[in-house]
């Protein structure tokens, strides 16, 4: 079985903004991998454009295995809690892309042109990776999580050259979701 990620975006409630630490604090313990059958971990963070949306990204083993734990009480028990999310220290600007096929357009158009914007972006200045894979219950979607140095970065990069006349290639095929977060790993 393949490994899965799990990506949760949503806002943040006034309960958050009140208390974080204590809100964290709950999620930490109850979420801990050794509490989860099939989780290796997770990263938590906030929107940079919006820091009321609230991102949490959690690794698991398989989709079976997330499935399994979806459908236990410590999940039932974790859900208001996980709405809540706060995270410590910055350690790394993420963007979360997503492409979503215009009518008419095919995977067979879009999945080359990411499979060569992932080449485009080796080696790119204050880039330090991405992953790209269709989204599973969304067959006309592909989801990319990048990592950059800032946000300005990222849009220096992607503003002229190679990677914007990519970007305005999957534009022509797709419609184009992006936010960025900062993330730390969940302790």
């Amino acid at each position: 079985m393949e490994p899965v990620t799990k990506i949760l975006h949503f806002k943040t409630s006034s309960s958050y903004l009140e208390d974080p630490s204590r809100l964290i604090s709950e999620l930490t313990t109850t979420c801990s991998a050794g509490k989860m059958d099939g989780f290796s971990k997770a990263y938590l963070g906030f929107e940079v454009e919006d820091p009321t949306n609230a991102f949490w990204v959690l690794e698991w083993a398989s989709l079976a295995a997330h499935s399994a734990y979806r459908q236990t009480e410590a999940f039932k028990a974790i859900q208001a809690t996980a709405q809540q999310i706060y995270t410590g220290e910055p350690k790394m600007l993420t963007e979360f892309v997503t492409f979503t096929l215009k009518e008419g357009a095919s995977m067979d158009k879009l999945e080359p042109l990411v499979a060569q914007l992932q080449t485009e972006l080796v080696g790119t200045s204050n880039f330090y990776g991405s992953s790209w894979a269709a989204v599973i219950d969304k067959p006309n979607m592909i989801y990319g999580v990048l990592g950059w140095e800032s946000v300005q970065a990222h849009w220096n990069a992607v503003s002229s050259g190679p990677l914007k006349v990519i970007i305005d290639q999957v534009k022509e095929v797709a419609d184009l979701w992006l936010v960025h977060a900062i993330l730390a790993p969940s302790k």
